[in-house]
């Protein structure tokens, strides 16, 4: 059986907004099709991003990278999700001013921050915030695939919000999480919400050991978010006894 080549639309091409979703209060999603030919025309990997460039924002034209948080097994357009951060110039234009019909150049995707062949079984992620997105997408494509060739055999995301109304990407999360196979954590750092079965902790390494349960050398581990918790995440897990080829980790800062 032949594979057919991922599509790729060379050098930078046009993307319309064909709709936003707005997630929480600071957070939106925007689903990307092509200007010219009204549907997606690029293939992509889980976990891979589009490099965005915006002219007119400032004085010289500015680019950004976002994770798609969309799966490349939806039909139909690609979604990133962009969360606002203080004083973020290109995060608060998006969300400011994008509307559907909007048309920003973007080009990709690139990146190896997906789940690869020869990976372990066990895909562990921990994220914090808006790193969840590249999370959301991964487990996305992989849920009803899992245990065959290319796919891992079972997922756990360990993820860390600030309180319930920072829950980006809830609903998909909650649908992956009733999929046998599939494990969705989240803990609130500034909420307790115990009683509806979240955590109520900064993602520490006390909290990862639980959850890992010693299961760290058949297991490939991957983290998104802030600094200090992804390091944190590469420091325990290699510690006790995870290969450092099976860690990575992508930076949003």
């Amino acid at each position: 059986m032949t594979t057919a080549p991922m599509r790729r639309k060379k050098g930078w091409m046009g993307l319309k907004v064909e709709r936003i979703v707005k997630e929480t209060h600071d957070t939106d999603t925007f689903y990307f099709v092509n200007e010219e030919e009204g549907e997606r025309v690029f293939d992509y990997i889980a976990g891979q991003y589009l490099t965005f460039r915006y002219d007119g924002v400032v004085d010289k034209p500015v680019v950004r990278s976002y994770t798609m948080s969309s799966s490349p097994r939806q039909e139909g357009p690609a979604g990133v999700t962009v969360k606002r951060v203080e004083k973020g110039l290109i995060s608060n234009w998006m969300c400011d001013n994008l509307k559907v019909g909007s048309v920003l150049k973007a080009r990709g995707p690139i990146g190896k921050f997906c789940f690869l062949e020869g990976d372990q079984d066990h895909l562990f992620m921990t994220a914090g915030g808006s790193g969840v997105t590249p999370f959301v997408s991964i487990m996305r494509q992989h849920l009803h695939s899992l245990g065959k060739p290319g796919s891992p055999k079972k997922m756990t995301l360990l993820v860390s919000y600030r309180t319930k109304e920072d829950l980006i990407l809830w609903d998909d999360l909650k649908a992956i999480n009733a999929v046998e196979g599939a494990r969705v954590i989240t803990t609130l750092t500034r909420e307790d919400a115990t009683s509806e079965g979240f955590l109520k902790s900064r993602l520490d390494e006390k909290m990862l050991s639980e959850i890992v349960a010693g299961d760290y050398k058949s297991t490939t581990f991957m983290s998104c978010g802030p600094i200090p918790m992804m390091d944190m995440t590469v420091a325990h897990v290699t510690a006790h006894g995870c290969a450092p080829e099976n860690v990575r980790t992508e930076s949003f800062e």
